[in-house]
């Protein structure tokens, strides 16, 4: 075979592997995202007083984090190697005076430790708090661990993708869980959810 020929092969050998990885990363996020109906229900309380931390690594709780109305918990994988959620997080920072205009605080929440949250928030200027859920209790105290990763995985205790807009005692209005971790709602469709759960509270 020539050496011109194995240049060809190879060269199409790399635009089939990009291609795919292509369609794997972005493919999902060409289709409607799908909200399933598992975790916490609309309806149920959120434990609001459970201890977290801030991106200082300060105590805190979603509690201490709340504006008039509730606030707008986008619950994500990781922001320190998952790239949807860095996505996501940096777009979702650009309705955050849109979101607090409703009345409610916005907050993000991951296992990340508190050190990786600084540092994604000065890197990216986020806006809004950052919260460490250490052990992950929260997170399964919302029934929202992803089952997917065993323990020892390093991915052991993420959260499903999701949003859940709550009330001021902690009862979930509106909620939005990810059926793949790939595809996110738009910044669109999380304004019309949170206007949706103020209108419902009228």
């Amino acid at each position: 075979m020539s050496k011109k020929r194995i240049f060809f092969y190879v060269v199409g050998a790399v635009v089939l592997l990009i291609g795919g990885l292509a369609a794997w990363m972005l493919g999902p996020a060409l289709l409607p995202p799908k909200n399933i109906d598992v975790g916490i229900a609309v309806g149920e309380k959120a434990p609001i007083e459970m201890d977290l931390l801030d991106s200082a690594g300060q105590p805190t709780s979603l509690a201490s984090n709340m504006g008039q109305e509730g606030v707008v918990l986008v619950m994500v994988r990781s922001a320190d190697w998952c790239p949807f959620c860095k996505a996501q997080l940096v777009r979702t920072n650009d309705i955050h005076d849109a979101i607090s205009a409703e009345g409610y605080a916005l907050a993000s929440l991951s296992y990340d430790k508190p050190e990786t949250l600084t540092g994604f928030a000065t890197e990216k200027g986020i806006g809004y708090v950052m919260l460490s859920d250490p052990g992950s209790k929260m997170i399964d105290a919302l029934n929202l661990r992803d089952p997917q990763y065993e323990a020892g995985s390093f991915a052991y205790g993420v959260p499903r993708a999701s949003i859940l807009v709550l009330a001021p005692d902690g009862t979930v209005k509106a909620k939005y869980v990810a059926a793949d971790y790939r595809s996110r709602p738009s910044n669109d469709e999380v304004l019309a959810m949170v206007e949706g759960a103020s209108a419902g509270a009228d």
